[in-house]
């Protein structure tokens, strides 16, 4: 699973036209059972390439149990991308029930990680993936975070890493002449949409006949899309002691000795 690399003289990574990010299953407790699957991205567009040759199934199409908030048409694109990057993670582990516990390995173009977790946590990391990477134009605003593709990350660790992404967005912003969003009101009102792209997928594979590791997943990650609005609302209070050394001095610059 792992890529081939290039490095530079400084142990960086020379450019390269893809990005491959390999999930395996193991299932524990004696269990024989393997699955596995690499998500590979474009470098530059961040987006997912899928493997073709085989016709989009019936339940992915756009206008099936739509998302309510979704800009597409159907003449335009018939078929919703976060369906299809659900295609192939069905085809390797929809056969896997949620509690199933699974040795996982995440092998991504700087490390492997290794865990023993459940299916549905593990999913839950591919699937958040997946989707970020699909070309779904309300999920894109996470492809920096699949571009830095932290594998079973915690709350805690998704909350530093979403809100420090859309900061540095924030950035790029005014140094374009715009007015950057440092209430952060902009990535409340993304997860607002984004608990409604999770009900409109949830709707649309429950007819789906597989296990429910790959619904629980969405759950797992729903659970973020609705706390993160009330971290925010609340100051990101739960964070603000890491950053005691920019808040005593009140100032990012570093105080003169």
């Amino acid at each position: 699973m792992r890529p081939n690399r290039n490095y530079d003289a400084i142990g960086g990574e020379t450019k390269m036209s893809t990005i491959e990010i390999g999930y395996q299953f193991r299932c524990a407790d004696g269990d024989k059972r393997e699955a596995a699957l690499s998500v590979v991205l474009d470098a530059a567009t961040l987006l997912q390439q899928r493997r073709t040759g085989s016709p989009a199934p019936e339940w992915a199409a756009l206008e099936v149990h739509q998302c309510k908030v979704c800009p597409l048409k159907p003449e335009d694109h018939p078929n919703c991308p976060a369906a299809l990057s659900f295609v192939d993670i069905l085809n390797e582990f929809g056969v896997l029930l949620s509690y199933t516990e699974v040795d996982v390995t995440v092998v991504t173009r700087e490390r492997t990680v290794t865990s023993k977790t459940t299916v549905q946590r593990a999913l839950s990391s591919l699937v958040g993936l997946c989707m970020a990477t699909s070309g779904c134009p309300i999920l894109a605003r996470f492809k920096p975070m699949a571009r830095f593709h932290l594998p079973l990350a915690t709350r805690e660790e998704t909350m530093f890493r979403s809100v420090g992404a859309y900061l540095v967005a924030q950035y790029f912003l005014a140094q374009r002449g715009h007015t950057p969003d440092m209430q952060l009101k902009g990535l409340r009102e993304t997860y607002d949409l984004i608990h409604d792209v999770n009900r409109g997928l949830s709707d649309r594979l429950r007819a789906i006949p597989a296990g429910d590791a790959h619904l629980n997943a969405i759950v797992i990650l729903d659970l973020f899309a609705h706390a993160l609005p009330y971290s925010i609302d609340e100051g990101l209070a739960e964070i603000e002691h890491m950053f005691a050394s920019f808040i005593e001095t009140g100032t990012a610059a570093i105080p003169a000795t």
